[in-house]
C-alpha cells in the first residue's frame, strides 16, 4: 500500500496523527512525504515576525529556521516504524529536517532491512547524519537501490561513508551526492568505490569539488555498469 502526502503543508504535528495510522495500518511499504515541513512546528506568521524581532541577535549565529525545529512529530514517526520491516519506499526529500531530528529517524533503518528506496535529499542533512545512515545501511540493508543526498552538507567525511556503502554492492543502482560539498578526498574515495561496483547505473555527482582524475574514473565506472 502506498501512502502519498507530497506537498500536502504537513507540520511536525501533523506527524502525530500519521504516526497513530501507521501503527495501525502495517500494510503501508511505500511512504511519500516530500515536500513538507516535518521538522517544524506550526507557527503563525504573525508570531514568526514577533520571533524574528526578538531574536535578531542570534541569526548571525544560526539558521532562523532553526527557531521552529520541532522532534515530537519525527518522534512518533519512528516508534511507529521501528517495530516492523515493511519499509519499501520512503521519501522524505525538501524537508528541512536537520541533523538532530534525523538522529531519530536512524532508528527506522536497521529492522526496515528491505528499503529499496531512500531520498532525503534537501533535508539539510551534515556529515554524521551519511556517517550514521550509510553504516545502518551497509550492516542491514541487502536491498536498497536507489539512494539520494542531493544539497546535504555531507562533505568528505559523508562521502567516504558512502563510498564503504556502495564498495562491492550488487544491488545499488542509482546515487545522488549532488551538491554536497564534497572534494578531492571523498571524490577520490568514491570513484575507488566503483572500481567494485558493477550495479551503479546512475550517479549525479555534480557541483563538487572533484579531481578531474576521479571525475574520469566515476564516469567510466558508470558507463561500463550500463
Amino acid at each position: 500500500m502506498e501512502l502519498n502526502l507530497r506537498d500536502s503543508g504537513l507540520y511536525s504535528e501533523d506527524l502525530f496523527v500519521l504516526a497513530q495510522f501507521l501503527k495501525q495500518n502495517k500494510s503501508v511499504t511505500h511512504i511519500n512525504l516530500s515536500k513538507n515541513s516535518i521538522g517544524y512546528k506550526y507557527i503563525e506568521e504573525q508570531k514568526v515576525i514577533e520571533m524574528k524581532m526578538k531574536n535578531q541577535d542570534k541569526l548571525k549565529d544560526f539558521s532562523f529556521e532553526q527557531l521552529f525545529y520541532d522532534s515530537l512529530g519525527l518522534e512518533h514517526l519512528t516508534l511507529a516504524l521501528e517495530t516492523s520491516d515493511r519499509l519499501r519506499h520512503l521519501d522524505l526529500s525538501e524537508n528541512d529536517i536537520g541533523p538532530q531530528n534525523f538522529k531519530l529517524l536512524l532508528r527506522v533503518f536497521p529492522r526496515n532491512s528491505q528499503v529499496e528506496y531512500l531520498n532525503v535529499a534537501d533535508c539539510k542533512l551534515d556529515a554524521q547524519c551519511a556517517v550514521d545512515l550509510c553504516g545502518i545501511l551497509r550492516e542491514s540493508n541487502k536491498s536498497l537501490r536507489n539512494l539520494y543526498f542531493r544539497n546535504s552538507k555531507i562533505r568528505d567525511e559523508g562521502a567516504l561513508a558512502v563510498a564503504e556503502l556502495i564498495k562491492g554492492n550488487i544491488t545499488m543502482v542509482e546515487l545522488e551526492v549532488f551538491n554536497c560539498g564534497i572534494s578531492e578526498r571523498g571524490g577520490a574515495a568514491i570513484g575507488e568505490a566503483l572500481k567494485t561496483n558493477f550495479c551503479i547505473e546512475k550517479l549525479s555527482i555534480g557541483e563538487n569539488i572533484l579531481n578531474k582524475r576521479d571525475v574520469e574514473q566515476i564516469q567510466q565506472s558508470v558507463i561500463f555498469n550500463t
